[in-house]
């Protein structure tokens, strides 16, 4: 498929392969959702088993639990016009991008947090998984913040509706997405492009 055909589409595919037709230097800002690096045991309760086997049941499903390979960074930067990406993921995976992102590339950064007011009830002897991180990347980039949009934690519900009507089993809150879009690409000023598994 040619790069052209796929501007202002929705494509659905394999993300390793999709990038592999988008040209070097090419796209603005990336934010993507990545599969997440899922812990498969714990807890000690039957109701916290139950919801987690359920859980983990779809996860194993949709193949989203082993995080992901990352030779998909290298394709990012050799995409991206200059390094502006946003990251979703778990504490487990913060490491790995930290790495990849300061001490290869040498970018800047930021962590912000989803703190969600309506987790999933697991803990069995762990803390709940209550919050959500989002990386930013950026090198020679200028941000667009404002006061209105330059908060890095958001506290809000995990919305149920868009991730039954939508069948995304991480879905983000629509609100958040578009203040990263405002924060970090101009309007009319390029491609930005949108990974999600």
């Amino acid at each position: 498929m040619k790069f052209e055909d796929m501007i202002n589409t929705i494509q659905l595919g394999d993300c390793y392969e999709l990038i592999k037709n988008i040209p070097d230097k090419s796209i603005d800002l990336i934010i993507t959702d990545p599969p997440y690096e899922i812990e498969t045991e714990g807890g000690n309760t039957n109701i916290g088993q139950n919801l987690k086997n359920n859980m983990l049941k779809e996860l194993n499903n949709l193949n989203i639990t082993n995080g992901i390979d990352y030779i998909l960074l290298e394709e990012y930067i050799r995409v991206m016009k200059k390094i502006n990406i946003y990251i979703w993921c778990n504490k487990k995976q913060i490491l790995e991008y930290l790495k990849f992102f300061i001490e290869k590339h040498n970018c800047s950064f930021e962590i912000m947090t989803w703190c969600k007011t309506n987790p999933t009830p697991l803990c069995g002897g762990n803390y709940l998984i209550d919050k959500e991180f989002c990386l930013y990347f950026r090198k020679g980039v200028k941000l667009n913040t404002t006061f209105d949009t330059a908060s890095t934690y958001w506290i809000m519900p995990k919305n149920i509706k868009d991730k039954e009507d939508y069948y995304h089993p991480t879905i983000k809150p629509l609100n958040i997405i578009k203040k990263l879009i405002l924060n970090s690409s101009n309007v009319g000023g390029g491609n930005t492009w949108h990974f999600y598994w």
